[in-house]
């Protein structure tokens, strides 16, 4: 064969972090989540400044936690082998956790948590190894088979106690032919299950997208519901008391729920689509109703809250702000826009699917380029503030050289597929 020997690779998805210093610089956080291919849907940031990152890795849920120095992968409850496209959708941090912050604005020279339960100082990388060749674990469905295929876990016991969290997922059952829901509780040292597929009292038939806290001891969950199926139409589950339990919302047929904020009780914005248009629904502490907002040609993929009350929703092209009194859209130079985070009414960002970033600073807007190596590459899909900065996870593309033949590729989606 004549000519140079073209080199061998293939492409494959991985995870794409970045955190927002003081001095409105972004930094990319250099390793990666997990060497598989894996997709970042979701972000949240503790009040000590403590991270965790959600999203799947072939066709398992995917949690991990970064201390500022390096990520671990803590344990939690096996998948069954019926459940096809299972992903972590959102999580969120319930408040209280007073552990010393990693120093956000240097997303690889912070500190170890100094919880002195944990071994001295984290692991070298994160250790993934597979789960007992017979499929078990005694902790869950009284020791049953539950799958003969790989999980991911961490050796016990490296995993300090942390803030809890609450992260939901979904995915289809091919054994009972129907979507189902799953949420996830993190209690500080490990991940568990509530119920087998939600919890007392949930059905099947919908999916959850994101969830957020809105104080101690409660939380909203929101998803959705199919044409074809019941429930259809939006889904919003409360926390409260130790349970979880559905809220009735407006019927909407074709409607369908992908973001939850909140400022309070009082105050929780979902966003999502009516058929292919963008909705709102509002919680005012009694009762959710649907808001009066501008038209959009695309669904609503994320919602924000500045501490203020301030509120902003976007997708692709639409950048909606709440002032307070009505929701009015407002001109932005992005184009496909999936994520929204509001420091404040001065220091709001917008990311999407083209690397695209933006900031408003109350008056003007400002696009920027994304730090290498992501770029344009890069596809935003969640972000979360924390205190001055802000952080922004999604997907990049990336050809690895020589890849195995068995290398999967996880599609890159944005938040309204």
């Amino acid at each position: 064969m004549n000519g140079a020997p073209r080199s061998q690779g293939r492409t494959a998805v991985t995870g794409a972090v970045m955190s927002l210093s003081p001095d409105t610089a972004w930094h990319a956080v250099p390793a990666a989540v997990v060497e598989s291919p894996h997709l970042l849907t979701g972000v949240a940031v503790a009040a000590s400044g403590e991270i965790w990152v959600v999203g799947n890795v072939g066709q398992q849920p995917l949690a991990a936690r970064w201390d500022g120095s390096a990520w671990t992968l803590p344990p939690g409850p096996p998948e069954d082998p019926a459940l096809v496209g299972a992903g972590l959708q959102g999580v969120t941090l319930f408040p209280g956790d007073a552990r010393p912050a990693p120093d956000a604005s240097r997303p690889g020279a912070g500190t170890p948590s100094a919880d002195t339960t944990s071994p001295a100082g984290p692991p070298p990388g994160l250790r993934v190894i597979p789960s007992p060749a017979d499929g078990r674990d005694d902790r869950f469905n009284g020791g049953a088979e539950r799958t003969r295929r790989p999980a991911l876990r961490v050796v016990p016991g490296t995993e300090p106690a942390g803030p809890r969290a609450v992260a939901v997922p979904g995915g289809y059952d091919r054994v009972a032919g129907t979507e189902v829901p799953i949420i996830r509780h993190w209690d500080g040292r490990a991940w568990t299950a509530w119920g087998s597929w939600g919890g007392p009292g949930l059905d099947s038939g919908y999916v959850l997208t994101d969830v957020t806290a809105v104080g101690a001891d409660e939380a909203w969950a929101v998803g959705h519901g199919f044409p074809w199926g019941t429930p259809a139409g939006p889904v919003a589950l409360r926390w409260a008391d130790g349970d979880w339990r559905p809220a009735p919302l407006p019927k909407i047929a074709k409607g369908k729920l992908l973001a939850v904020a909140a400022h309070g009780p009082d105050e929780v914005w979902a966003v999502g689509a009516d058929d292919r248009s963008g909705l709102i629904l509002r919680y005012d502490g009694a009762e959710w109703r649907r808001a009066a907002s501008p038209a959009t040609r695309f669904p609503l993929t994320d919602v924000a809250v500045c501490p203020s009350g301030e509120a902003w929703a976007v997708g692709r092209d639409h950048v909606l702000r709440w002032d307070g009194r009505r929701w009015r859209r407002v001109k932005a130079p992005v184009a496909a826009a999936n994520t929204v985070t509001a420091l404040s009414p001065e220091e709001v960002w917008v990311a999407g699917g083209r690397g695209e970033l933006a900031r408003f600073d109350g008056r003007r807007w400002e696009t920027m380029a994304a730090p290498q190596p992501f770029g344009t590459a890069a596809v935003w899909l969640a972000s979360a503030a924390s205190g001055p900065g802000a952080w922004l996870v999604g997907t990049r593309q990336v050809t690895r050289a020589g890849a195995p033949d068995d290398a999967r590729t996880i599609p890159v989606q944005t938040r309204e597929s």
